[in-house]
């Protein structure tokens, strides 16, 4: 038995030598310890995830990402994927990306780096604090460590708006010259401010408010009395020393080119309306005012003139301060009680006194119509009458003249049916004429061809045997028998060949007396033929 096998009980067992069995042990182990390697090493990232790695060992990276043999975060994070990491020397922590919808944007300050200056609050690349760039609308990996990000709305301006961008900090700092048109903008809030103006034409207007109160008068009488509120409305004292109250209305606005300046200068538009329009409309009312009367301002003409002076003195103004004013209007006006009691008594006589005059002009004008009326009437009564005397004569005259061409229509028909019956004769004739030359070459032309066949046949006697000839029938048969001398056939020798012309042959030679012979007329010869 082979040395190398042991017998153990039933089982036979293969030695194996020393140095191939420490090889195997080996192999195992390794294989073993790979296998709890790669088990306790694996890590895996989902997508939109990523992993942030911190190394165990080295010296300490104190404020600031740690980098080749320093123990600290990593800057550089790892992606979605299988990854296989030394749990002793690298620590994982999964960190979600940071996603930034549509329609916003995000910023990003700096949580380690050089500090940054007092006067400065924009950090660069290497420094601490709120960086210049943003982030636009996607999926990034930020290493929260290093970055802080802030989510915010992305600048929209609307239609029918400006932005006006104020730059915070920087060499050109303060209010840029370059307005935004209506749109989408992806701009970092904390470098640029913008403020969004609105353009076009807006309206100004201002209200008196007016209330009624319940007074009683010197006399113990009770009467409505009005009260107006004061500081409302456009308040001025005019040149009979009473006080006028209007509603005032302005149409104003601004260009997109002016924005810039109206934010610089007055900082909103209700800033505009508060230090601009107001107090210049007052004090452009209040100049204008001073030389009317009461009276004077209650007439429309008069009113209408201050209302233009106004709206010229607000564009004069607005030229210099890049305001548009379109028109200045006066909506309602609130004289003095005392004084408009009076002048409403003068003006409500003077007005039934105009009323009375155009009563008057009114019953003269009706009158004068009514004359014109009758007027019109008997002239359209002679009119018709005129008009159907002249309808008559025309149609008199219609009348005749369609007689007149109605007969020379019918003469013009006569001769025409008359030529052409004589045309008619004449292509008869002419026919007739044509028929008879035809009869005449053609007798002719038989005349001829008949000569020609007699010619042909050599003579009248030849042609009417040959047509003769023609005229029998294909089968006919004829039989002649030998009688003797004085007879037919004694007689043939000096008649043989006109009875070969009527094709009458003679039988089979070598017949004698008393024998007989037959032919027929497919047998006879032809005209021209010799037999």
């Amino acid at each position: 038995m082979n040395q190398d096998l042991i017998s153990k009980g039933s089982i036979m067992i293969r030695k194996v030598p020393l140095p191939i069995a420490i090889v195997l042990v080996v192999l195992v182990v390794a294989a073993v310890g790979g296998a709890s390697l790669l088990v306790i090493c694996y890590n895996w990232c989902p997508y939109g995830s990523s992993l942030q790695l911190t190394r165990k060992t080295g010296t300490a990276a104190k404020g600031r990402y740690a980098t080749e043999g320093q123990q600290g975060v990593i800057e550089q994070m790892r992606g979605p994927g299988r990854h296989f990491l030394n749990p002793w020397t690298y620590s994982v922590r999964q960190v979600r990306d940071v996603v930034i919808p549509a329609g916003r944007i995000a910023t990003v300050k700096n949580n380690i780096g050089e500090s940054l200056p007092p006067d400065r609050f924009i950090a660069g690349p290497d420094e601490k604090g709120t960086q210049k760039r943003i982030l636009t609308p996607g999926v990034w990996r930020i290493n929260e460590f290093g970055q802080q990000v802030t989510p915010t709305a992305a600048t929209i301006i609307k239609p029918g708006y400006v932005g006006v961008q104020t730059l915070r900090e920087g060499k050109n700092k303060g209010i840029l010259s370059r307005i935004l048109q209506a749109g989408y903008y992806n701009i970092n809030p904390a470098e640029i401010r913008v403020d969004t103006v609105e353009i076009g034409y807006r309206v100004w207007d201002v209200k008196t408010d007016v209330t009624v109160a319940t007074v009683k008068d010197k006399d113990g009488q009770v009467r409505q009395m009005r009260q107006i509120k004061k500081g409302s409305g456009v308040a001025f004292p005019l040149a009979d020393g009473k006080q006028m109250y209007l509603d005032f209305t302005v149409v104003w606005g601004i260009f997109p080119e002016d924005a810039p300046r109206i934010i610089r200068e007055y900082g909103t538009l209700e800033m505009v309306e508060q230090k601009i329009i107001e107090p210049q409309v007052l004090s452009i009312c209040k100049n204008a005012g001073s030389n009317l009367t009461t009276q004077e301002f209650i007439e429309g003409e008069t009113r209408e003139k201050f209302q233009q002076t106004v709206t010229q003195a607000l564009q004069a103004i607005g030229e210099q301060k890049g305001i548009h004013f379109l028109i200045a209007l006066v909506r309602g006006f609130h004289p003095a009680e005392d004084i408009k009691a009076t002048i409403q008594a003068r003006m409500l006589a003077e007005e039934e006194k105009i009323t009375l005059k155009m009563e008057q002009e009114r019953d003269t004008v009706a009158a004068a119509l009514e004359q014109a009326r009758r007027m019109v009437e008997v002239a359209v009564t002679d009119f018709d009458a005129e008009t159907e005397a002249f309808v008559r004569g025309e149609e008199e005259k219609g009348r005749k003249k369609a007689d007149e061409m109605k007969a020379e229509a019918d003469r013009t028909v006569a001769g025409l049916l008359k030529t052409a019956e004589e045309t008619k004769a004449q292509t008869v004739k002419i026919l007739g004429r044509a028929d008879a030359d035809v009869i005449e070459a053609m007798k002719k032309a038989e005349a001829k061809k008949l000569e020609l066949l007699i010619e042909a046949y050599g003579g009248p006697d030849q042609y009417n045997l040959a047509t003769f000839a023609e005229s029998l029938p294909d089968d006919i048969e004829i039989e002649y028998r030998y009688a003797g001398p004085g007879t037919l056939w004694t007689e043939m020798k000096t008649t043989l060949a006109e009875m070969a012309a009527k094709k009458i042959l003679v039988g089979p030679s070598g017949q004698g007396e008393g024998s007989s012979g037959r032919t027929t007329a497919k047998d006879a010869p032809r005209p021209g033929e010799d037999r």
